[in-house]
């Protein structure tokens, strides 16, 4: 496990905001030098804490539908998953690929631009999996809506409001220049400009003007540094809530926006009515949540379940074709 220290917590907390920062400005937040935050970044990438660093693309925007599959194996078939995920993560559909334990075996994301799309990409992988799939289900996301990692700057509460929205919206106009940029940041968001402009053959100032555009018109979201919450001694979840009372869902999401160790919550068409994620050291602290939740919103919860996510395989935010 790795113990950050205060610089790296203030480090994360800054590339969290907005990981395409450059590491001068990084440096002056900091109050330290370019090399010594050159050296930190390294550090944590060599340690696997940082896995990498997510553009938050609104694919909504560029047309395309986000469905979400959850899928559960016969416990007889022990290595299938293992040859699923290694399909999906070759799949240019699939954005979201993870390896989860409890009622579900591997949670899947697709980006299609049409319903149909969708049924015809998962009957494909059904050809080949459908044997060893037990149940699936599956979900439109409609919207997401995720929050800062609080925690690692050990935050009871996380005031500063600041959220990250993908939402359904109408499609905007892009061209072809404008998606090979998406491509290459949606896979690596601190691509550095001149690495664009040396793939697209373009102009640096082009470049920059793009993703200011694309800024502008909210396709991109934002820029975040990906975590391997394990090796910080965390472990994630997944709840799938039913309510009595779907009025008290927004303040459901404000009580989610402040908790500093709540993640993120889905809007899907689904048969729950309100999904969140959240980070935790222990099942004792995910269970004191829950009931929190449950005394903050009495008799409004009337189930739900869970289940932990074991690693995030592919987590980006547009398809690779």
């Amino acid at each position: 496990m790795i113990k950050l220290n205060k610089r790296d917590q203030k480090l994360l907390k800054i590339l969290d905001l907005d990981a395409r920062q450059s590491n001068i400005q990084i440096a002056k937040k900091l109050k330290i030098s370019k090399n010594v935050v050159n050296y930190n970044i390294k550090r944590l990438e060599d340690e696997k804490l940082v896995k990498g660093y997510n553009t938050l693309v609104n694919a909504s925007k560029l047309g395309y539908f986000f469905f979400r599959v959850y899928v559960d194996f016969y416990e007889r078939d022990i290595n299938v998953d293992d040859e699923l995920i290694k399909y999906l993560i070759e799949l240019p559909e699939a954005g979201l690929v993870a390896r989860v334990v409890g009622d579900w075996d591997v949670i899947i994301g697709f980006y299609v631009e049409k319903v149909d799309d969708f049924q015809k990409i998962w009957n494909t992988v059904l050809e080949k999996f459908r044997k060893h799939v037990k149940h699936y289900n599956v979900a439109l996301v409609t919207e997401q809506i995720s929050f800062r990692r609080a925690y690692l700057t050990e935050e009871k509460k996380d005031v500063s409001e600041k959220n990250w929205v993908i939402y359904e919206a109408e499609k905007v106009k892009v061209d072809d220049l404008d998606l090979e940029i998406l491509k290459m940041l949606a896979k690596n968001a601190r691509t550095p400009i001149k690495d664009i402009a040396l793939k697209t053959k373009m102009g640096s100032m082009t470049i920059i003007y793009r993703i200011k555009q694309l800024i502008s018109k909210k396709v991109i979201v934002g820029t975040r540094v990906s975590i391997e919450f394990s090796k910080l001694g965390y472990n994630r979840y997944r709840v799938n809530m039913e309510l009595d009372d779907l009025k008290v869902i927004n303040k459901l999401i404000s009580f989610c926006q402040v908790h500093p160790n709540i993640l993120k919550v889905d809007k899907a068409i689904s048969e729950f009515d309100f999904e969140f994620d959240l980070e935790v050291k222990n099942f004792e602290q995910f269970q004191e949540i829950i009931d929190q939740m449950k005394i903050q919103f009495p008799g409004a919860i009337r189930d739900y379940n869970y289940f932990r996510v074991l690693k995030y395989y592919k987590e980006i935010y547009l398809p690779s074709k």
